[in-house]
């Protein structure tokens, strides 16, 4: 039984200049639960800002601070915090192994690590076994060191891990998310069967369900809750693009990868087309993985699996919904 007993008012958000983070603080401005409207210690390395009007904010403070380096200093400016919310990632996700001390020592309540996403084992043909790939190897780990650390054992502290579908909504990645930027043509990458069904999200969806689960924090005590905005297929996708894109003259094309070749990739980021390194953040042979999970059908969740129905508040979005938003009513 969880020893927070009313919501989470006092927040430090770390990552807040990254895709996620940035909609993290958008949702704690926002009234997503009636009534939570709670302080929120942005941390920000020193020569890092937010946009002027977050400074403005009543309930935001920035709080200056190198955190990677851990001590007396970031324990300090963790007094008083109830939950430490991080969408840290890349080079930065091992200073999770930090936070995680520092909050222990400043008696913070709460920890949710970057997590967001969706683990999977990945079997290439002709493997003898399955393998966790570096990237959700990294985050596996730090969650099991969490898991197991005795202060969590103890109850001093406790843990809330979120997961979701694929992010739909990456601005930084113009090859896998095309349909993010105002452009005339759009060519949609489809990985494997295009028919097969996925788990994927919204930016803002996530953001609002983690927003959420802190003012609710009694339900979502050391537990692993799941978020995906919906489940539907590449071709599904595709389909809908062209009904918002096409009302507008815009043009929809596809470029179909297979099975085989998303394998090809995966084990050879080299022997992918040029143009996804030049374009993406996202590691060539770490997508492939993903994609060709996605194209296998299993990139997906049973519903009983999925928490929606902790939060009635939180209204999840389609891709109809945000395609509709970005190309305008044309086809309501």
């Amino acid at each position: 039984m969880s020893r927070v007993t009313g919501p989470l008012t006092t927040i430090a958000l770390f990552g807040v200049t990254g895709m996620l983070g940035s909609a993290f603080l958008d949702a704690f401005l926002e009234d997503v639960i009636e009534g939570y409207q709670p302080k929120v210690l942005v941390f920000m390395r020193p020569g890092k800002n937010i946009a002027r009007r977050y400074e403005q904010h009543a309930q935001v403070q920035v709080v200056q601070c190198d955190y990677p380096k851990g001590g007396d200093d970031l324990v300090e400016k963790l007094r008083g915090v109830d939950a430490l919310v991080s969408a840290l990632s890349g080079g930065g996700y091992p200073a999770h192994y930090t936070l995680l001390e520092a909050a222990i020592k400043a008696g913070v309540k709460r920890f949710y690590p970057s997590e967001y996403g969706f683990h999977h084992l990945y079997r290439a043909p002709g493997d003898p076994g399955s393998r966790v790939v570096p990237l959700w190897d990294e985050k596996e780990r730090f969650i099991l060191h969490m898991k197991l650390h005795p202060d969590v054992l103890a109850g001093n502290i406790e843990y809330t891990l979120v997961g979701a579908g694929d992010l739909w909504d990456q601005p930084t990645e113009p090859f896998w998310c095309p349909w993010d930027k105002d452009i005339d043509t759009y060519d949609v990458p489809v990985v494997g069967d295009g028919d097969a069904l996925a788990d994927w999200s919204c930016r803002k969806d996530v953001a609002r369900y983690v927003v959420a689960s802190l003012a609710k924090p009694a339900v979502s005590a050391n537990a692993v809750l799941n978020f995906p905005s919906v489940t539907m297929s590449q071709n599904a996708m595709v389909e809908l693009l062209r009904k918002y894109a096409g009302a507008k003259g815009r043009t929809v094309t596809v470029r179909r990868f297979s099975a085989d070749d998303a394998h090809r990739f995966a084990a050879d980021a080299s022997a992918a087309p040029q143009e996804i390194a030049e374009s993406s953040n996202i590691p060539v042979d770490f997508y492939f993985v993903v994609k060709s999970i996605q194209g296998s059908g299993t990139f997906r969740r049973p519903t009983w699996e999925c928490h929606w129905d902790l939060f009635p508040e939180v209204k999840r979005t389609t891709f109809e919904d945000y395609l509709k938003e970005k190309f305008g009513q044309c086809c309501a």
